[in-house]
């Protein structure tokens, strides 16, 4: 249990068919709640799996109609496991809000003004921001009180180093709409640039790929960001598991007129991508599909890498060559095919991987490179971490 000066979190990840609820001490998650939506005789209900610190883990005997009730007995199951009570309260509820403009290029604490900043978000953002506004919301009718934080997954990149934040569209577009090259995966870079430092493995120039479900590289220079490949949204850049990346603006418009904007947003996030070109967002059986020689595949694993040697590349011309390269999130930590594939086209900038290399989990990092290269690490993420971090800057700012 926490000590007396250890803040205890509770942070929300809201989909719009889920809700997860993660309760940290400190920087130690202690236990998780997952409330996804099953069929049940026609209907679609709700169960929770509870996972501990331990690794044991046990499904709730009981059924709920919405997910609006999860809040209310996420409460009552944490109290019940003895993880909060009146001598260890909450300190905090941090919400991943996945949004773009000013406002959510900050972390805030909840208040009157956050729900019409949410309302606004929602033109870019319909998928992800009902999701963030419902966890808002119960969080504070269930936990009354208890500070809720709007968590931003920009903020860490909206710096003014960055060289490429703008648009070249019409000024009265831009001041109208709110919009920038953003940037996203902030907290996963806001807390490997942290372990960088902290490992004394900073360079002058560092690209650091993020690649998971969603995939995004960022350039640094001097430790601070420069160039992203996300931009409004998450769906600019890099191809992913399920998003298109950036396509010619003319194929959004059209499916937009086609489909209705709030559909063609949908089909570019969730239908494209990897899913669409060989039927699955795992790479481990896209790579297992293009051993075998399937075509689409291929051309999908093909398409992978080209995009994230490419992103190097062109991060690399802009920075004026680049000293060291990492590899983070599920893909980039644990894909030895990906990471090798995609140094093999860099070996004329001074790089080149050891094939046979993995994860040192005690050093907490590890240089795959062979001898003589550039350093190429790996550099395992923490978004939660790097969220519980500023959260506790923000309560300590306010009192």
């Amino acid at each position: 249990m926490a000590t007396n000066n250890t803040k205890i979190f509770l942070v929300l990840n809201s989909g719009s068919s889920s809700e997860k609820f993660s309760l940290y001490e400190g920087e130690d998650e202690v236990c998780s709640l997952y409330f996804e939506g099953v069929e049940c005789d026609g209907k679609k209900k709700y169960i929770c799996t509870v996972s501990k610190e331990d690794g044991t883990e046990y499904e709730v005997d009981k059924k709920w109609d919405s997910l609006n009730d999860a809040f209310r007995e996420a409460k009552a199951i944490l109290e019940k496991e003895g993880y909060i009570n009146e001598a260890h309260p909450l300190d905090g509820i941090l919400v991943r809000t996945p949004a773009a403009g000013t406002y959510f290029s900050k972390h805030h604490i909840v208040d009157e003004g956050t729900f019409a900043e949410l309302e606004k978000a929602k033109v870019t953002y319909p998928l992800h921001v009902p999701g963030a506004m419902r966890g808002v919301k119960n969080a504070l009718e269930a936990f009354p009180g208890v500070p809720v934080m709007t968590m931003s997954d920009s903020e860490y990149l909206t710096r003014e180093s960055r060289k490429d934040a703008a648009y070249a569209l019409p000024r009265e577009v831009i001041e109208e709409f709110d919009l920038g090259r953003w940037g996203a995966h902030g907290s996963s870079y806001g807390y490997v640039m942290g372990r960088i430092r902290e490992l004394g493995l900073l360079e002058k120039r560092t690209i650091v790929c993020h690649l998971g479900s969603g995939c995004s590289a960022t350039g640094f220079i001097d430790g601070e960001p420069a160039y992203t490949s996300m931009g409004e949204t998450p769906l600019e850049g890099l191809m992913s598991s399920t998003r298109t990346g950036s396509i010619d603006p003319t194929v959004g418009a059209l499916l937009g007129e086609k489909l209705g904007a709030a559909e063609a947003i949908k089909v570019m996030n969730k239908e494209s991508g990897l899913v669409a070109l060989a039927g699955s967002n795992d790479m481990r059986e896209i790579i297992a599909g293009a051993e075998e020689g399937r075509e689409d595949a291929v051309m999908a694993y093909n398409m992978f890498i080209d995009g994230v040697a490419g992103k190097i590349g062109e991060f690399a011309a802009k920075m004026g060559g680049v000293d060291a390269i990492v590899f983070t999130a599920t893909i980039g930590e644990r894909s030895i095919p990906v990471r090798t594939a995609v140094m093999s086209h860099l070996e004329f900038m001074g790089f080149k991987i050891r094939n046979d290399a993995t994860m040192d989990k005690g050093a907490g990092y590890t240089n795959v490179a062979e001898e003589g290269s550039k350093p190429i690490y790996i550099i395992p993420t923490n978004e939660a971490a790097y969220m519980i971090k500023r959260a506790s800057e923000l309560i300590d700012n306010k009192e």
